[in-house]
This record gives C-alpha cells, structure tokens and sequence, in this order.
C-alpha cells in the first residue's frame, strides 16, 4: 500500500510540474501576443530550460526512480508490463 501511495504521489508531484510549466509558457506567450511584441531570446531560452528540466526529471525518475524499483530482481518476464 504505501509503495503505490508513493508512486501516486510522484504521479502527481510531476503531474503539478507539467501543469505549471504549461501555464507558466501560457500566460508568457500570450502575454507576449496581446503586447504584439517579440518574444525574447532570453524568454525562449528560459522557457525551454523550464521544459527540459521537466524533461530531465522524468527520465532520471525511469532511471533511477520509482518506476525502476522491481525490474531487476524477483521479477519474471510474465510479471513484465507490455508498451
């Protein structure tokens, strides 16, 4: 039970992320066009770090995290979820 709570929790802690990122890029954007103005270098640049770094936390979470625990030993091939 608390091994799913936990993933519940990872779940909805990038989940959160996701979603503030997406509105973070949002309101920048369409402040940006109601202004009619260019956006920026600088805030192209800083937005992409933003997803990247979200980016960068899912995977180190495949890697390392959570959804890593179990793959490696006492699991059978049958016990394997398919993609």
């Amino acid at each position: 039970m608390t091994k799913r709570r936990r993933l519940s929790f990872a779940n909805a802690v990038i989940l959160l992320c996701v979603a503030m990122s997406g509105a973070i890029t949002a309101a920048v954007v369409y402040e940006y066009h109601r202004l009619d103005t260019v956006l920026p270098a600088g805030v192209v640049t800083v937005l992409l770090g933003l997803w990247g770094g979200e980016l960068l936390i899912v995977a180190l979470r495949q890697i390392f995290g959570s959804d890593a625990v179990g793959r490696g030993r006492g699991q059978s091939e049958d016990d394997t979820p398919s993609i």
